[in-house]
């Protein structure tokens, strides 16, 4: 069994938010398409950089003047505040699950998203779900690696008690230079052909496999 130093027994889990916790590419695309195209921009597909890049990383890879950032995040932001519930949902049965696995564990999030939205999400589709650490894409951070690092210096907690759960092959890789485990999520936005070589790590189907995976190591 093992015990962290505050007592509690578990891991700390830190989950990827989009394609892993929630389905919500419908909303981010939408969202985007509109606020550029405000400014007379038009960013085509971006559903390969969801959550692998910042917005307003995607924004400028897509020609996006420095100058109109502030006004096409701020035109983005207040519509997905407004709409998302529309066609963002969470995935399966991820609400439940995370009530079951906090019982044992830690819970935090990492994403590349904004916190006001994160906050506005969690409140939504996971109330009674603690994520006790939230590092998101407006914090001072360059890319998920960062982040990761930043949570568990704020957790104190062992690195070998820590996982990365996300979708992307980039979050399989930030997690490993973090040093911390990795665990895929086969039902989001990434594939198996992502990745360049043979996957040595575990991969989970849903949040199901989750629970299981979690219950056998406690």
């Amino acid at each position: 069994m093992i015990v962290d130093n505050r007592g509690k027994v578990g891991f700390l889990l830190i989950f990827d938010m989009d394609g892993t916790l929630i389905d919500s590419e419908q909303s981010i695309v939408r969202c985007f398409r509109e606020s550029a195209g405000k400014f007379g921009y038009d960013v085509g597909d971006i559903s390969q950089y969801i959550g692998v890049l910042k917005l307003t990383q995607i924004l400028v890879k897509h020609g996006v003047r420095a100058k109109d950032l502030p006004e096409v995040m701020k035109s983005y932001r207040d519509c997905y505040l407004g709409t998302f519930a529309s066609d963002t949902k969470p995935i399966g049965n991820s609400p439940l699950v995370l009530k079951q696995l906090q019982d044992k564990n830690e819970l935090g999030i990492l994403t590349l998203k904004n916190l006001e939205l994160t906050l506005e999400i969690t409140k939504r589709y996971f109330p009674g779900v603690d994520f006790r650490y939230i590092v998101c894409g407006d914090r001072p951070i360059e890319n998920k690696v960062e982040g990761l690092k930043m949570i568990m210096e704020e957790s104190g907690k062992d690195p070998d008690h820590i996982f990365y759960i996300g979708d992307r092959a980039s979050d399989v890789k930030s997690a490993k230079e973090a040093g911390i485990e990795p665990i895929w999520v086969s039902f989001g936005l990434g594939k198996i052909s992502d990745f360049d070589s043979v996957t040595d790590f575990p991969i989970a189907n849903s949040f199901d496999d989750l629970l299981e995976m979690f219950s056998s190591r406690t």
